[in-house]
């Protein structure tokens, strides 16, 4: 086995959880002789999952880690709590003034996640603030954290008066991290984040959390929006499993998924990669078996925990995935979400990036669907891997 492959296994095989963790104990070992300890170290790095994973890989070595990547291990994890409680400061802060001004919020991700799952805010590396909000609010949270020096959001606004997620808001010195505020968490909800995931009206009682089965709903949701890719998202999953899972009945997800049929579908394809990728019990957590059609095998299959293809066929395949899961009556949203949204979207897009928007927008659209077929000849032709 190469050592490239062998660093990629580890990687995938750190990511599960602890009962696969410790079902593949063994063979983590043999991944781990004459392992380059440093060059695994700056995947890791570069990938945003030294702090996430590094202790996992310490703790499958055991004692056979080098003392090199152990400190470099510890020193992600400092940097990721000065971090991480900075912007749980300010996000217990900004929650606090929209509560003072009669908004509910609740964070979403970011270092409130990363102690709940990890008993420790530094190991989900985050930059932003992520906090969610009904709707019907959203335009006065924005005047909310408009008042603290943030500039007004320039996202593009839908007919319905709603961003396509989220507005997002830059702090006008930079002295503060941005905040996305959200009133979904994907495009197949309306409704479901803000009546699940935000705390009872009034004052909540200290500590709420959304009910365990809404919770890993949405994990599963932010997992499939961003097309499963890496591991990053699926590690949350199955941390929250190692935390929570027990406390999940049988069948917990059934009942969500018949209140929100919109992203049933999602939901059931989420799990069963998280199922393949981290060892997330699929038929535990939904028991309505349903066989997986063709377009959710493809959807299936495009997962991949170990990405090394451009930045640009890697959103192809996340928008190839929104298609391929859209709800009944939802292909004309995909269409202009994903091949051919308004200018308004492409200029931001180009803004994001650095860049100038060099394309029309169909040319654009033209391009997007070359790599989805890019994409489906690669599926066609390659047997299935996770490496």
């Amino acid at each position: 086995m190469s050592s490239l492959r062998a660093e990629r296994q580890l990687i995938l095989l750190s990511a599960g959880t602890a009962a696969r963790r410790q079902a593949m104990r063994e063979h983590a070992k043999r991944l781990m002789v004459d392992m380059d300890w440093s060059r695994l170290a700056e995947t890791l790095r570069v990938r945003k999952l030294l702090p996430v994973l590094g202790p996992r890989i310490q703790e499958l070595a055991e004692e056979s880690a080098s003392v090199d990547f152990a400190a470099v291990v510890e020193q992600a994890l400092e940097t990721g709590r000065r971090q991480g409680a900075f912007l749980q400061l300010i996000s217990l802060h900004v929650i606090a003034m929209l509560a003072d001004a009669g908004i509910g919020s609740t964070a979403l991700k970011g270092p409130l996640l990363s102690e709940a799952i990890y008993g420790d805010p530094g190991r989900r590396l985050s930059n932003d603030i992520d906090l969610l909000v009904s709707p019907e609010q959203l335009r006065a949270a924005v005047e909310v954290v408009r008042s603290l020096g943030y500039n007004a959001p320039t996202d593009y606004i839908q007919d319905c008066g709603l961003p396509l997620l989220h507005f997002v808001l830059v702090h006008e010195r930079e002295e503060l991290p941005p905040v996305e505020l959200h009133w979904r968490i994907h495009w197949y909800e309306r409704s479901f984040a803000h009546e699940r995931l935000l705390p009872p009206t009034g004052d909540p009682p200290d500590g709420w959390r959304p009910a365990p089965a809404d919770e890993l709903a949405a994990l599963l949701l932010f997992y499939a929006r961003d097309g499963f890719v890496d591991v990053r998202l699926a590690t949350d999953l199955s941390a929250w499993w190692d935390r929570y899972g027990a406390d999940l009945p049988p069948g917990a997800l059934d009942e969500l998924l018949r209140a929100y049929p919109a992203f049933a579908r999602v939901i059931l394809v989420a799990a069963k990669v998280a199922e393949r990728i981290v060892g997330l019990p699929t038929a535990q957590i939904i028991g309505d078996a349903r066989t997986l059609g063709l377009r959710e095998r493809v959807a299936v299959r495009l997962a991949n925990p170990n990405p090394h293809t451009s930045q640009s066929q890697l959103y192809a395949d996340m928008g190839l995935i929104d298609g391929l899961l859209a709800p009944p009556g939802g292909f004309g949203a995909f269409v202009r979400r994903q091949l051919l949204p308004p200018s308004e979207v492409l200029d931001e897009q180009a803004r994001h990036g650095a860049k100038r928007r060099a394309r029309s927008p169909l040319g654009r659209c033209t391009g997007v669907l070359g790599r989805y077929a890019l994409t489906m000849t690669r599926l066609v032709r390659a047997p299935e891997t996770l490496l």
